[in-house]
């Protein structure tokens, strides 16, 4: 099989530079008989007080180079932390990701089926989200109380985790065991009447320090913002840590999470020739069906085993299996005209089921050589992905519930033939990818700094249709390298330039094309970036200049071929900010400037024209303010921004811009020697209406099917009381 070779290389480098370590520590000076009489110490710890910002220094997996300091890597790195998910409580990646002010997000069936991007280039399905470094899906459910933070690297990034979409790569970091007693029990409310019980368990499970235990359970129900809209979410999250021998732990975590949503709005669809309306009231009932909706079950089991060999020299290599299935029926508002007028349907189809395993391993650590320090580090990282298709998918006259328009919406009767089956699938693709990389930081002065990185992939795609016969398939090969320089005039600044080339699997033409089926060469995108991080003793500041640039695969109308018809560039500035900027006022926040085009297409209708809804700014700042007066008593005050968005491929017209506010307080207080927060907030102050995705119907732009278009929520009002027990 192709994505054992690089598994194999690996295998065989590892003893090597195993032996060096031993050879390492041979070295060095015998241990007196006061150190070798040493015995294990186990540290009972007590709980850190909560940090007053949002910084965070170090990243915990950045792919094969480990627990890295932020401020050392040549690409621009945002997370999400802990507190900060706690504070803004958020359920889903949409709720929170506006806070990583540098992130997009394209909506697929809902506010939980999304593709989260940066730098205007869409995600996929799976190739850019991680959890603890390992590959998993992100168009399934996903609930944010299971996670310590989420760490997204911008752009491309394919020397550390292999081919993926230049659209950055998206790491969830699973909530760990404790070393001191955790007890929270939390209880939210979000308007209408939608009320969450969860609780958060955590601590060791024995007075050696072996064995330590995280567990994250919740509950909620309740109807939603559209009268007779219903959501209601289960989540069980285990994660054990076991310590067989000092400086080694075997971590584990098994989750389950089930998320029932009916009633809310579906998506609008439009053609090219169709305008987009201004964005009405969500909370009008017609736009959903009380019936439709979408019902997600994920199961998530993964392994990871970490090895401490000295100081310098550390070894981890980890497993992940995951399970979704996907019940979704869906209204979908086809606008047939610019005055609103709309034909709705069940929207359905959609893969029923993925499965995914994938796995990593790499060694990583530090040596001199000829006068020069090094931070290498070799490694693996692979998966092997299977979606499924219903098996007989429902006729159009089947799922057709009516005609309406935006500014009279209706409700329609339950379908005659009921909702349809989407448990009766088949396996219809599978990919497999693995790879094998190496990267090097070369220590050249205390102040210049290089580095150097490559990945080695395969990749495999087998496609089945229902009654198991093969399909054209694809398979190939190639290298995705990098190069960055970095200047340091102090230690707490970082200038550096970087150049990165990601190779990734071309697409496969869709269905309607004379090549159906085949799959094209495979894509090479670029990057540029030149960057600038400063970590100040109070605030953190970052600044990058990118370009980027990806094929852009369409259907020939000449010849109805699917082929190469453009590249899509992307040239931006970012800048963020992190910490405080005047006495007790902190800021987490930043901007994005973005000119998005295609290029090259041969068409002159969208030769140089925006991408569909790249805005030219996007960002979001939060504020928040410690009340010196009232010792833990805190006020917040976010505004999320975005410019106009072209709203189809010829940019004859655009989406509105938004400008959302959202305000709240906490108040941390002790009652009977138990710590006490109260949360309360309210989202989306002023109830602007506004379409939170506008985008093509897919990854390439193809609008074989149509734009689409999501609405965003309204108001909302978030209260929340968490105690420590």
């Amino acid at each position: 099989m192709p994505n054992t070779i690089p598994s194999a290389r690996l295998l065989a480098l590892l003893p090597i530079a195993f032996a060096r370590i031993a050879a390492a520590d041979d070295a060095a000076p015998p241990a007196t008989p006061q150190s070798a009489a040493l015995e294990r110490v186990v540290v009972v710890g007590e709980r850190e007080p909560e940090k007053k910002d949002y910084r965070v220094d170090n990243v915990a997996t950045l792919g094969p180079l480990g627990t890295t300091p932020i401020l050392d890597t040549p690409y621009t790195i945002g997370v999400l932390p802990l507190n900060l998910i706690e504070n803004s409580q958020a359920t889903n990646f949409k709720d929170v990701s506006k806070y990583l002010p540098l992130v997009q997000y394209q909506e697929q069936q809902g506010p939980d089926i999304l593709r989260p991007q940066t730098r205007g280039i869409q995600g996929g399905n799976f190739q850019n989200s991680r959890e603890d470094g390992m590959t998993m899906f992100v168009t399934v459910a996903n609930a944010m109380e299971q996670f310590q933070e989420i760490e997204v690297v911008n752009g491309l990034s394919a020397s550390l985790y292999g081919p993926a979409n230049p659209s950055g790569m998206f790491n969830f970091v699973s909530k760990r065991p404790t070393d001191y007693d955790l007890r929270r029990a939390s209880v939210t409310y979000n308007s209408d009447t939608i009320g969450t019980a969860h609780l958060d368990l955590g601590g060791p499970l024995d007075k050696n320090g072996v064995f330590g235990f995280r567990f994250n359970g919740l509950f909620g129900e309740g109807d939603g913002y559209v009268d007779n809209s219903h959501q209601r979410r289960a989540l069980g999250s285990f994660a054990f840590d076991i310590h067989p021998v000092r400086d080694t732990v075997l971590e584990l975590n098994y989750s389950d999470y089930d998320l029932v949503d009916k009633g809310y709005p579906g998506w609008f669809t439009y053609g090219e020739t169709v305008i987009l309306p201004p964005a009405p009231d969500p909370k009008r009932v017609g736009y959903g069906q009380s019936y439709a909706g979408v019902d997600l079950e994920t199961h998530t089991g993964s392994a990871r085993l970490k090895h401490d060999f000295n100081s310098d020299w550390h070894f981890v290599v980890g497993g992940l299996r995951q399970d979704a299935t996907r019940d979704i029926n869906t209204p979908v508002n086809n606008l047939r005209s610019s005055a609103g007028n709309y034909v709705s349907s069940l929207a359905n189809g959609f893969a029923p089921r993925f499965q995914i395993t994938s796995d990593t391993a790499y060694l990583n650590g530090s040596f001199a050589t000829g006068g020069l320090a090094h931070d290498l580090t070799i490694g693996t990282a692979g998966y092997k992905s299977d979606s499924y298709s219903v098996i007989t998918p429902a006729t159009a006259a089947s799922v057709l519930l009516g005609s309406a328009s935006i500014d009279s919406p209706r409700t329609f009767p339950f379908p005659a033939a009921g909702l349809p089956n989407t448990h009766r699938a088949f396996d219809s693709s599978n990919i497999s990818q693995q790879g094998f990389n190496v990267n090097d930081t070369v220590h050249l002065t205390q102040s210049w700094l290089t580095r150097f990185g490559v990945s080695q992939d395969w990749f495999h795609v087998d496609n089945f249709n229902a009654r198991g016969a093969t399909l054209p398939g694809y398979s190939n090969n190639g290298l995705s390298p990098t190069a960055s320089l970095m200047y340091k005039p102090v230690s707490s600044m970082t200038a550096y330039f970087t150049y990165a080339s990601s190779l990734q699997a071309g697409d496969v033409a869709p269905g309607t094309a004379a090549n159906a089926g085949v799959g094209l060469a495979p894509y090479r995108s670029n990057e540029y970036e030149l960057g600038f991080k400063a970590s100040l003793s109070k605030i953190n500041l970052t600044a990058a200049l990118f370009r980027v640039e990806r094929p852009f695969a369409n259907t020939d109308p000449s010849d109805n071929i699917f082929k190469i018809s453009g590249d899509q560039v992307s040239r931006g500035l970012e800048l963020s900010a992190v910490g405080e900027v005047a006495t007790n006022l902190d800021v987490y926040g930043g901007v994005t400037l973005l000119n998005d085009n295609l290029d090259d297409t041969g068409n002159a209708a969208t030769n140089g024209k925006t991408f569909v809804g790249a805005p030219k700014v996007k960002g979001n700042v939060l504020f928040e303010y410690h009340l010196p007066t009232i010792p833990g008593l805190v006020a917040s005050l976010d505004w999320q921004f975005s410019g106009t968005r072209a709203a189809n491929d010829a940019n004859s017209f655009v989406a509105a811009g938004y400008s959302l506010f959202d305000v709240g307080a906490r108040y941390t207080q002790s009652i009977f020697a138990k710590t006490v927060t109260w949360r309360l907030s309210v989202d989306n102050l002023a109830n602007r209406f506004y379409w939170s995705t506008v985008a093509p119907s897919n990854l390439t732009g193809t609008n074989a099917g149509s734009l689409l278009a999501h609405l965003g929520s309204p108001r909302t009002v978030l209260a929340s009381v968490s105690i420590d027990f």
